[in-house]
């Protein structure tokens, strides 16, 4: 893909095309984590249950993501910061200028429903006593905001997108990364981040994530 504008320019410097394939192999696995994880619960299969599906998507791509970073296939820091409110903690993606977010949308078009803590990233009031310490404020909040969109219930996208900052719309977004060539089986190195199909213990893994979320 080439740069044909500032934006586009900036995210594929932060998120360069060859960690792109990366990103439909996670979201995969994480939809069918989701789907198992649904499948070894009767709960869940409910008709109210079946609701529960998005937050449980939305828990298994943070944690596929997570794993990408820990074996070394995406070079971000991650870290999980708490919501406006205290229900729960969002994954976070630190690339040199940016910041990564995972989100599904009903439209690739449309960015993310506003949310408090995707405007939380600013400098504050006070400054901290040390210069070192303030250095790193300022160049935490000088990074731009990023997203990962991937369709809603439907595996059928997943873009990088750059939101515009007031409109509900993107200043620029991605080719679809569904369609690009991507790993889909269960032979990966152990370099190039988890397998296609969910193992047991990712199974698990997310399963006692989400109660501890609870």
């Amino acid at each position: 893909m080439s740069a044909a504008n500032p934006a586009h320019e900036f995210a594929l410097t932060e998120v360069p095309p060859d960690l792109h394939p990366l990103i439909p192999s996670a979201l995969r696995r994480a939809y069918a984590a989701a789907d198992e994880i649904i499948e070894r619960h009767p709960q869940l299969s409910t008709p109210g249950g079946k609701y529960q599906r998005g937050d449980l998507i939305a828990h298994a791509a943070d944690y596929e993501f997570q794993q990408l970073i820990e074996v070394g296939s995406l070079p971000f820091e991650p870290s999980w910061e708490p919501y406006a409110r205290p229900t729960g903690k969002h994954f976070v993606m630190r690339s040199p200028r940016a910041h990564i977010t995972i989100s599904q949308v009903d439209h690739p078009d449309l960015r993310p429903r506003n949310a408090v803590y995707r405007n939380r990233y600013a400098i504050p009031n006070a400054p901290y006593l040390f210069k070192t310490m303030n250095e790193e404020v300022e160049q935490d909040a000088a990074r731009r905001l990023i997203h990962i969109v991937h369709g809603y219930q439907i595996l059928s996208f997943a873009h990088l997108t750059l939101p515009h900052p007031s409109a509900s719309k993107n200043v620029w977004c991605s080719q679809n990364l569904m369609k690009i060539i991507h790993v889909v089986s269960s032979d990966l190195p152990a370099a190039e981040g988890p397998s296609e199909s969910p193992t047991p213990e990712a199974i698990e893994n997310l399963e006692r994530q989400l109660r501890d979320d609870d």
